[in-house]
């Protein structure tokens, strides 16, 4: 009979829809479970009956008529993999996958996938779920390299985990070191030659035009100048006048008998000044100025206007031996002529240094260095451990950090060494690759694990397996296993879950209207199983 008919439609409506419901239902009590991802029904129409026979449209427009359906049935109930709210909760091995991808876990036998990154370690130091399966990845060698992409292995860290010393082998040094950080002992005339006419004389003026010239000099005449040189020493320098010698030939005679290594003097704006060539302390000074002859000159006294000064700049670090003992290591530097420094290095605990302890380095005329830019030494470390030798770079072209002088502030540094004592380890952290990085109490850090992450083809084909975990079936394709930084557009946030991605606004109104559906579809077998009552009657 024909009602029957639609009474099993109603039926098939409710049993759809009340599926439907079911998946609601679920959807709302997960909306705040980590990794969740939401479930939608499809429904398809059930078969349909041919009634009569086809025809009804002509040649021109052929079609089959008089056929009705018998119902719904549940097409599939599909997932929705889309990308959860992030929701910070401060706990650094609380895992959000940002993209992309699934954690793995294992309970010792299969490997599961899940979105769910709330692991915490356990007392024998595995990374784990809430139920207690290993969070998969690749385990550091001792150097900290991890080699991604092979088989996966339980995460586990030892937190009794000693890193070992490492012995200094590159102190880096960078910044400027001040031009004027030394400067010469300068003299001055207490005052100036002049001419005739009241002029400033020049190295052209000849000597006997001069206004300081008493008696004129006669060829052969000698003018002598008492010189004490920089160290102290006491000399004459002689001048053998000749006939219309000038001031300049005078100058001459007098920087070729002193030499450009203790000083040069000059005439500025008619007064002498001499200069000495050494940086620093200095006992330069032109003490007499006599005449042997006829002629006669009166000349000015000279007075220091600027003091030799020598300063120093000094860096500190701590360089390590074998055994992970420190030693605190002074180099200081002094500029001990133009474009030119010596360094000096020692330890403050009295540490030999048998090669390399000082050396000059020099820079040229647009302040760089002209010198090697790798200062090499050698000590004796002391207290059992063995000879030490480490390099001192000037500037790290890497980092494009340079060591230059220039005139300014005294800015040089040590900027990195590469040594350290032994560490305890004290606490771990997980970066965006999900490389967990272990933290040591002498301050430094290495790789201990990376996490591994699975994709799959056919994200679809995952079947779900409870707490929230995935299975991957043959119907999804090929599994993929590598680390984060391998699979484009993923990242790993620590401290942060994925949320779910339950939309409650569209599961609230799904929920009307499966509810309306549901009402419908009682009603249609209400109203059929009245129609049934009335064509049974009929017989009474």
């Amino acid at each position: 009979m024909s009602l029957v008919k639609s009474l099993n439609s109603g039926v098939s409506g409710l049993r759809a829809f009340q599926t439907k419901m079911d998946v609601i239902g679920n959807n709302i009590a997960n909306v705040e479970t980590a990794g969740y991802k939401s479930s939608s029904v499809t429904f398809a129409e059930m078969m349909s009956e041919r009634l009569g026979r086809a025809g009804g449209g002509g040649d021109s427009s052929p079609q089959l008529s008089n056929q009705v359906g018998l119902g719904v049935r549940v097409s599939s109930i599909s997932r929705d993999f889309s990308q959860g709210a992030m929701q910070s909760t401060g706990r650094s091995t609380d895992l959000a996958i940002e993209g992309e991808g699934y954690f793995m876990v294992s309970d010792g036998g299969e490997n599961l996938m899940t979105r769910a990154g709330n692991f915490v370690f356990n007392k024998d130091g595995m990374l784990v779920d809430q139920a207690g399966r290993s969070v998969q990845g690749y385990i550091a060698d001792s150097s900290g390299n991890i080699l991604g992409g092979g088989a996966a292995e339980d995460v586990r860290i030892d937190f009794e985990n000693v890193l070992p010393p490492k012995k200094t082998d590159n102190v880096t040094l960078a910044g400027n070191l001040n031009a004027g950080t030394s400067v010469s002992k300068v003299l001055q005339a207490q005052s100036g030659f002049t001419t005739a006419t009241g002029d400033n004389a020049t190295l052209a003026t000849p000597i006997n035009d001069l206004s300081q010239t008493l008696t004129d000099l006669s060829a052969g005449d000698v003018i002598s100048f008492d010189v004490t040189l920089n160290d102290g020493t006491a000399t004459t320098i002689n001048h053998t006048y000749s006939a219309g010698d000038t001031v300049g030939d005078m100058i001459n005679s007098f920087n070729s008998g002193l030499t450009s290594a203790e000083g040069q003097l000059s005439l500025i704006d008619g007064m002498m000044n001499l200069r000495s060539a050494t940086m620093g302390d200095s006992d330069l000074d032109i003490s007499n100025v006599s005449i042997t002859g006829a002629g006669d000159i009166n000349f000015p006294g000279l007075q220091t206007i600027q003091e030799g000064q020598t300063n120093t700049q000094t860096m500190s670090t701590t360089v390590y031996d074998d055994l992970g003992q420190a030693h605190s290591l002074m180099l200081e530097f002094t500029q001990t002529g133009t474009n030119e420094w010596q360094y000096d290095a020692r330890f403050l605990d009295g540490e030999t240094i048998s090669s390399g302890a000082s050396g000059t380095l020099t820079f040229d005329e647009l302040g760089q260095l002209s010198s090697g830019d790798m200062l090499n030494m050698t000590f004796e470390p002391g207290r059992g451990a063995s000879t030490s030798s480490f390099s001192v770079n000037l500037g790290d072209s890497q980092t494009g950090t340079r060591f230059t002088q220039y005139a300014g502030s005294n800015s040089a540094k040590v900027i990195s060494q590469d040594g350290y004592t032994q560490g305890q380890l004290i606490d771990v952290a997980i970066d965006g690759a999900g490389q967990v990085q272990g933290i040591y109490d002498n301050g430094n850090s290495t790789v201990l694990a990376q996490l591994a992450l699975a994709q799959v083809q056919n994200q679809n084909g995952l079947e779900m397996v409870g707490s929230g975990l995935f299975r991957a079936t043959s119907a999804a394709g090929e599994m993929f296993v590598n680390t984060a930084d391998s699979f484009a557009g993923t990242a790993i946030n620590s401290g942060s879950l994925e949320g779910s991605n339950v939309d409650l606004a569209k599961e609230f109104t799904n929920m009307i209207t499966s509810q309306r559906a549901y009402q419908s579809n009682a009603r249609v077998i209400t109203t059929s199983d009245e129609m049934l009552t009335e064509a049974v009657n009929l017989k009474r």
